[in-house]
């Protein structure tokens, strides 16, 4: 009877020991945890700059300014220079709709900060889709 006490006392204590350890290891998880910063989010003033199309039979060029707006050229089956407004400059978004006459707009979707994507569409037909990279 006294070696089953004994056994019973040392099992206690050592139960008691590994929730002591384990409570010990929760503020340390939760610390690390405010102590990461989240990533900041891309806005539309962050991808400011000159982007170009690799197409060397369809030429679209947009000049992205950080206050929201961008000097574009579309050249193609038709002629187009001038200043166009993409979208708010704090927006998160990666996908912008470019107006550029009533029938003809332009889908500028942003992959990453150097790369985008745009597809000219005229009386909502899809008429060229060009890979655009940042210069």
């Amino acid at each position: 009877m006294k070696y089953i006490l004994v056994i019973l006392s040392i099992l206690i204590f050592l139960s008691c020991k590994s929730t002591n350890t384990q409570m010990a290891a929760v503020p340390e998880e939760i610390h690390n945890k405010e102590t990461t910063s989240l990533p900041k989010a891309i806005t539309l003033r962050d991808r400011a700059g000159y982007y170009k199309s690799k197409s060397p039979y369809f030429t679209f060029n947009i000049d992205l300014k950080e206050n929201g707006y961008a000097n574009v050229v579309l050249k193609g089956w038709m002629v187009y220079r001038g200043l166009v407004k993409v979208g708010d400059p704090s927006s998160e978004a990666k996908k912008f709709r470019l107006d550029i006459d009533n029938i003809t707009y332009v889908i500028l979707e942003f992959k990453d900060l150097d790369n985008a994507r745009a597809s000219v569409i005229l009386k909502n037909v899809v008429q060229q889709s060009l890979d655009m990279t940042k210069i």
